[in-house]
C-alpha cells in the first residue's frame, strides 16, 4: 500500500503543529510565570494591554507565530505558482 501525500498538505500540516505548539509554550511559560507577578504585570501589544495569564500568553504566542508563519506561507505560496517544473538546460 502506497501513501502519497502533496507537498502543499505537509506544509500546512507543519504549520498548524508550530503554532499549537506556540500556544503549548505560551501556556507552560505563563504558568510557570504566574507566582512571580503578584504585583499585576501586564504586557502589551502596541495600544492593547492584557495580563499575564497562561491563557493570555498561549493565545499570543499562537497569534505571533500564527501571523508571521502565515504571512511567509503566503508569500511562498503565491510565488510556487510561477515556478514551472521544466528544468532549464545549460549549454
Amino acid at each position: 500500500m502506497s501513501f502519497a501525500t502533496g507537498g502543499r498538505r505537509v506544509v500546512f500540516t507543519i504549520y498548524g503543529a508550530a503554532v499549537a505548539i506556540a500556544g503549548l509554550f505560551g501556556y507552560a511559560l505563563g504558568y510557570v510565570i504566574q507566582p512571580n507577578l503578584l504585583d499585576g504585570h501586564v504586557g502589551s501589544l502596541g495600544p492593547v494591554t492584557f495580563a499575564l495569564t497562561p491563557l493570555n500568553l498561549a493565545i499570543y504566542g499562537m497569534v505571533m507565530v500564527g501571523a508571521m508563519l502565515g504571512v511567509l506561507l503566503l508569500l511562498v505560496s503565491y510565488v510556487s505558482r510561477f515556478d514551472d517544473a521544466t528544468p532549464v538546460e545549460v549549454e
